[in-house]
């Protein structure tokens, strides 16, 4: 059962609080809340600064933490240079958060603050979520599990602390768009974000672009289809320039 009010008490019982900030909604709302509770001066904004991580991202990152008053503390983590990372096996996610939950908790205990939290809800206990078996071995706090608060109990606390789900639609890391087993490189990387960035900050709903065979597929919600549409020709110019074609796919969701 969701208590909120535990959240807070969880907050304040911790001083000092790192917070796991990826830019996206629910790691938003903890930042927000985080703040508001404690203040600015008792937290630390943790990203990893990866190849993984989208400009669009890194300066929505900036933008709320200066809103905020909060240093945006974004650490320089290579991963690529990590095989058991770079080989995009099914322990790739594991692989990744170990790596960054060690060194964003070093981070923090550096600077004095011992206690590092992430936004993860009660739905994440339900789905296959291998970096909480990493946050369990590196110590990550996840205080809206504490809390039993659910993302449906998430999104009420945003719209409480003026921030609404719908405007920032459910995404995840470039290399999910990579199939398992085929090598994670910088140049599909940095090909996935050129294909995304022209539409990131206007998509309403789920948008993504994956690597197929010999071409790149464009998933994207009903609500983005006219959006979609209007950018069709700079998106196959893209994708052309690198040696592939693209295949529109339109999500049910």
């Amino acid at each position: 059962m969701s208590n909120p009010g535990v959240l807070e008490e969880k907050l304040l019982d911790r001083g000092c609080c790192g917070i796991l900030f990826s830019g996206g909604y629910d790691s938003e709302v903890l930042l927000r809340f985080a703040v508001e509770v404690l203040g600015a001066s008792s937290i630390l904004s943790l990203t990893a600064d990866t190849e993984l991580l989208a400009g669009f991202y890194r300066e929505h990152i900036r933008s709320v933490t200066g809103e905020l008053g909060v240093e945006p503390l974004l650490v320089p983590l290579n991963l690529l240079s990590i095989e058991k990372f770079a080989v995009n096996s099914d322990r790739r996610c594991y692989v990744c958060k170990n790596e960054l939950f060690t060194r964003l908790k070093a981070e923090a205990v550096s600077r004095g603050c011992k206690t590092v939290m992430d936004g993860s809800s009660t739905d994440d206990l339900n789905e296959y979520r291998p970096g909480l078996a990493a946050a369990a071995e590196t110590g990550i706090v996840h205080p809206f599990i504490e809390a039993g608060m659910s993302r449906k109990d998430i999104s009420e606390k945003g719209t409480f602390l003026g921030i609404r789900e719908e405007d920032h639609p459910s995404d995840s890391c470039l290399a999910t768009r990579i199939p398992h087993r085929e090598r994670i490189t910088s140049e599909l990387l940095r090909l996935i974000e050129k294909m995304e960035a022209p539409l990131r900050s206007s998509v309403k709903g789920r948008f993504r672009v994956r690597i197929g065979t010999g071409r790149l597929l464009v998933n994207f919600s009903a609500v983005d289809e006219k959006l979609v549409g209007e950018h069709l020709e700079q998106l196959k110019r893209i994708a052309e320039e690198s040696g592939y074609g693209i295949q529109l796919d339109q999500l049910n969701r």
